[in-house]
């Protein structure tokens, strides 16, 4: 299995394990909200048993026929409210009370309130008092009561059992997710280490890089990708200047020349030495040596554009690749890059002068033309201009 199908599994597997867990909770907070409702509900079926007994027993106690004219109809009030509440609980559709204990004890509570207290508070009303019947509704009341506090108890269980039952689901969840997380980092980890471990172990031992940089590996963070990036930068790049080394610029104009040669696009070619390197690195010190080959090429990489490039051919020598121009703009382009080292020169202070020769050949589309050929004449061309710069014009470098 490729590491992207890998990866596309296992994010899929965490995203469904975290709706998952949406969903258990979405599904107990409304399971709670329910239960919330029916605890509500039957809260008020005992306040209603307990002030209705109560009223039973005023208009009982009570000769004021005014008085209990009224207890009667609040009585009457009492009785449609306790009947309307039964009616809302024990419909299914609109509370989904699928444990069987809790339906027998409303059932219960329903049988005897249509058996025995509702007739009874009827005839109560209508023959506006019954001593008989009132000491039957007390001597009962507080059994009703009692059923009513147990199905309000076995609501509020089953209620807790929801929600320890999500607790215990999510926890589940999470743990799988962890575990997922944890073995997907593992096994991906694993993959993409083996063969860049392997391509490197073989490119050292096929001695592509040198000893210096092998021990400089091995000093390298783990990590694939910062291995990776330290790898190619000391294969591509000249330290000191970040420009192509010798071997990879080589490669790329190699690659760009045959491309060339196809689509018929020009190619040019600029040879550079920096002139007096080796007084300044024997006066001053490798220091500003350092420094000049730095200043210089900066000067070229801030002028040329996106798909040129430069190349370190060795100690004080360059070679910039202008793509798809020919030598007049390529001598526009070095003009730029030589006003920039002149304005350094009279802008800073600096005990020496940047002076760079320069050579420039432009590839001749229609012939297939060799690297070591073009290279030999921008250097023969090179070196023509160094002469006179050195002897004709006699520029010292150290001020």
């Amino acid at each position: 299995m490729k590491i992207k199908h890998q990866l596309l599994i296992t994010h899929g597997l965490l995203v469904l394990l975290s709706i998952l867990i949406v969903f258990v909770n979405v599904a107990t907070y409304k399971g709670m909200d329910n239960d919330a409702v029916i605890v509500n509900y039957a809260g008020k079926l005992r306040y209603l048993s307990y002030n209705m007994s109560q009223i039973v027993n005023r208009i009982e106690n009570n000769n004021d026929l005014e008085i209990k004219n009224t207890l009667l109809e609040n009585l009457n009030v009492r009785v449609n409210d306790f009947d309307n509440i039964i009616d809302m609980l024990i419909e299914k559709n609109d509370f989904d009370i699928q444990n069987k204990n809790k339906i027998e004890g409303l059932e219960q509570i329903e049988k005897d309130w249509r058996n025995k207290f509702k007739p009874g508070y009827l005839s109560i009303i209508s023959e506006k008092s019954t001593t008989n019947m009132c000491n039957q509704i007390n001597s009962e009341v507080d059994k009703f009561v009692s059923d009513i506090n147990d199905m309000v108890t076995s609501y509020s269980v089953y209620s807790k059992e929801k929600v320890v039952n999500a607790m215990i689901m999510n926890a589940i969840l999470i743990l799988v997710i962890i575990i997922i997380t944890i073995y997907s980092f593992i096994t991906t980890n694993k993959r993409i280490n083996k063969p860049i471990d392997t391509l490197i172990k073989e490119i050292k031992d096929l001695s592509l890089i040198d000893d210096e940089v092998s021990q400089r590996l091995q000093k390298i963070d783990s990590d694939e990708i910062t291995k990776m990036s330290h790898y190619f930068n000391e294969m591509m790049f000249d330290e000191l200047t970040k420009a192509f080394n010798r071997k990879s610029g080589l490669s790329k104009l190699s690659s760009l020349l045959r491309y060339n040669n196809r689509e018929k696009i020009d190619l040019s070619l600029c040879f550079i030495d920096i002139n007096g390197l080796k007084d300044v690195n024997d006066i001053l010190g490798h220091e500003a040596g350092d420094e000049l080959i730095i200043s210089s090429v900066e000067c070229i990489k801030s002028s040329i554009r996106s798909e040129d490039f430069i190349i370190r051919m060795g100690g004080d020598e360059f070679l910039i690749v202008f793509n798809g121009i020919g030598v007049d703009y390529a001598e526009k382009a070095w003009d730029r890059i030589n006003n920039k080292y002149q304005e350094i020169n009279n802008s800073e202070n600096r005990p020496y002068i940047i002076s760079v020769s320069h050579g420039i050949v432009e590839h001749d589309k229609t012939q297939d033309s060799e690297i070591d050929t073009l290279i030999k004449i921008a250097d023969n061309r090179m070196y023509e201009e160094k002469r006179y710069i050195k002897n004709d014009l006699k520029i010292k470098v150290i001020r």
